[in-house]
């Protein structure tokens, strides 16, 4: 028990000091959920001409989710508390997917059809 006690007189950092030193770096909420929104975004944009997208984003998520979970949960800190502002701006912008889907298909489609149209009219 006497070694014990020698031991912890040397050491001259404190418990706060080793929380710090061990800690990760923190993460940055706001550009991941950004990125997951491009992700989701760019995925149903080339949904017409990629149907497979929406299954590959589907899985795309799954994996962002548990790999960001693991981070957070590992290897990063705990991130400092951020409002709902930026939440519910992008619960707010979702509805736009639609429109982004819908240009999209409207873009695709036209440029199959001038593309492919002079082929069949010969």
């Amino acid at each position: 028990m006497r070694k014990e006690e020698e031991k912890g007189k040397e050491c001259q950092m404190t418990q706060r000091e080793a929380n710090t030193l061990c800690e990760g770096a923190p993460i940055d909420v706001s550009n991941n959920i950004s990125k997951v929104f491009a992700f989701i975004m760019t995925c149903v944009f080339y949904s017409p001409i990629v149907p497979v997208g929406i299954p590959i984003c589907m899985v795309g998520l799954i994996l962002i989710y548990y790999s960001y979970k693991y981070m957070l949960l590992r290897v990063h800190k705990m991130p400092e508390m951020f409002g709902d502002l930026m939440a519910t701006f992008f619960a707010s912008f979702m509805p736009f997917i639609l429109l982004t889907w819908c240009i999209a298909y409207v873009i695709f489609i036209s440029e199959i059809n001038n593309t492919y149209a002079d082929e069949f009219n010969e």
